[in-house]
């Protein structure tokens, strides 16, 4: 009988491995469980109470495993009850599905073996032992099954004095319920998918998702709602990361409305993306020099009005588009007029009448670098510290750095050593030693600048050019020395100040060759004695 046995449970066995042929899945509900179970064991007539309590899983939909502990007590009827078949056992048993996981009856089989300690006829028995079965699951909820269960129990043990086989059988009824742990189906992100569905299997916690698993994107630009902050963007409209419309130059205006997707960096743009032409000449406003153009003048590519003839004012505005190149013109683009020629139109000129070829500045006067009130041309001082009053030729009596003539000694600045100066523009009529008028003009303002200087004494000296013998040119240059000494005496300058010198002829400072050589040479010369 033992053989029948042993083959009937390698059958089952096999046929619970055989109807477990499917690879578990996301779908197998794999689920730890608890049973515990009472009923009753009986063999012939006998009979008495049982309980069990089973912990396992299935390893397939049709499959599974558990370990089960047991106890029962088979009342022997014609035996004093201390001499009854006592059994507690630990076994594993095998559990073979005969219809699908979600069906609400469920059919099985089961066969196991165990190790068993039996108590009987006052003796103790360890050994192994067999069984096999059947059984139904009914479910009640996603956790709990109800367990009805009916088993043939093979118990062998060693003869003892008082036993008289070695071989004993039991059958056992059972009523229980299996309680399930953990969520079935699977559902490792806990988004109500579950994982053998779920095509985003690592969705973060509170998600909402579509029924396959991943993130709503309800408006379909590949950005889950949750992450979209652009949650309304228009079908196949391209976006960023955020789901907000992708803008290629960064100009606020997504690429799929902007006309002008490569504007530069930081470029004002309209609402189509291009950039904005305030005044509508063609030029962008990042572009543009003149901004403000009124419509319809023709610009260049600086967005600035043409201007033909180069004279600053436009051509729109310009009455005279043709002017001369560097021709000065007016508010009109027409020439002005300027009539002392030193390039300085007469409507700005403030020295309209400078003499020709004398160098003049914006305001048309001639260049005065230090400021002085002499020409920079006509100034022997061209650098004399500001504040010094100073003689006709541009320099101060004291304080100052004359340019030397040719063939004067010179300090160590370059400066001329001889104090000596030229009264430029004192000049006396014809072979006379009377002044004219411009002259007393020149003096009344010597007079004024040997004032500022009342420490100094000068020699008066008076110079004339060849014509003549030079007898009569040294009587003429003293008379005209000694004119100038008077002239600045009646004018606030102390008499002893003043010494008057003829030279005469004998001190040219130019060539008597030329009548500009000789103009120069009749002259007028302060030359510095003392202070």
């Amino acid at each position: 009988m033992l053989k029948k046995f042993g083959v009937a449970a390698v059958a089952l066995l096999w046929a619970c491995g055989a109807g477990a042929q499917d690879v578990a899945t996301d779908e197998t509900d794999t689920r730890w469980y608890l049973s515990p179970s009472v009923g009753a064991v009986f063999a012939d007539n006998d009979f008495g109470p049982a309980a069990s309590l089973t912990v396992g899983r299935s390893l397939y939909e049709y499959l599974g495993f558990e370990f089960e502990g047991a106890y029962s007590k088979l009342n022997v009827g014609d035996l004093p009850s201390d001499l009854d078949y006592e059994r507690a056992t630990f076994g594993f048993n095998v559990l073979g599905y005969l219809l699908p996981q979600d069906s609400s009856v469920r059919p099985y089989g089961i066969a196991g073996v165990n190790v068993h300690s039996i108590d009987f006829l006052n003796e103790s028995f360890v050994g192994g032992g067999m069984n096999f079965g059947g059984g139904f699951l009914f479910n009640l909820a996603n956790h709990w099954d109800l367990k009805l269960q009916a088993r043939y129990n093979l118990d062998f043990i060693n003869n003892k004095d008082n036993v008289p086989d070695d071989t004993f059988y039991v059958w056992d009824v059972g009523l229980g319920v299996r309680y399930k742990f953990g969520a079935f189906p699977a559902d490792d992100d806990g988004d109500g998918v579950p994982n053998g569905q779920d095509k985003c299997p690592d969705t973060p916690r509170g998600v909402t998702v579509y029924s396959d698993g991943c993130p709503v994107d309800l408006d379909g630009d590949g950005v889950p709602d949750y992450l979209d902050k652009c949650p309304n963007t228009p079908k196949g409209t391209i976006v960023g990361p955020n789901g907000c419309p992708a803008d290629s130059d960064g100009d606020g205006v997504p690429d799929n409305l902007d006309k002008c997707p490569g504007t530069p960096a930081g470029a004002i743009v309209d609402a189509s993306g291009c950039p904005a032409d305030s005044d509508g000449d063609g030029v962008p406003d990042y572009l543009d020099k003149c901004p403000g153009t009124p419509a319809g003048v023709k610009v260049d590519t600086s967005g600035c009005p043409l201007d033909s003839d180069g004279d600053g004012v436009p051509d729109y505005l310009d009455q005279c588009p043709k002017s001369a190149p560097g021709q000065a013109v007016n508010a009109v683009g027409c020439p002005i007029a300027d009539s002392d020629g030193d390039g300085i139109p007469d409507n700005i000129d403030k020295c309209p009448n400078t003499p020709v070829g004398q160098k003049v500045g914006p305001d048309g006067c001639p260049l005065d670098s230090d400021g002085d009130g002499i020409p920079d041309d006509q100034d022997q001082c061209p650098n004399t510290p500001p504040g010094l009053k100073v003689l006709p030729d541009g320099c101060a009596p004291s304080g100052d750095c004359r340019r030397p003539r040719p063939g004067e000694a010179v300090d160590a600045r370059g400066c001329a050593l001889d104090r000596r100066f030229v009264l430029r523009g004192v000049k006396f009529e014809f072979d006379s030693d009377r002044l004219l008028p411009e002259s007393k003009v020149i003096l009344k303002e010597v007079a004024e600048t040997l004032s500022a200087y009342p420490n100094i004494k000068v020699d008066v000296e008076g110079h004339t050019d060849n014509i003549g013998t030079d007898a009569y040119n040294l009587g003429l240059s003293e008379r005209r020395s000694i004119t100038v000494q008077k002239f600045l005496e009646s004018n606030g300058v102390v008499a002893k100040r003043l010494r008057p010198v003829g030279y005469g002829e004998s001190v040219p400072i130019d060539t008597n060759d030329t009548e500009a050589g000789r103009e120069n040479n009749r002259r007028v010369e302060f030359k510095v004695t003392e202070g």
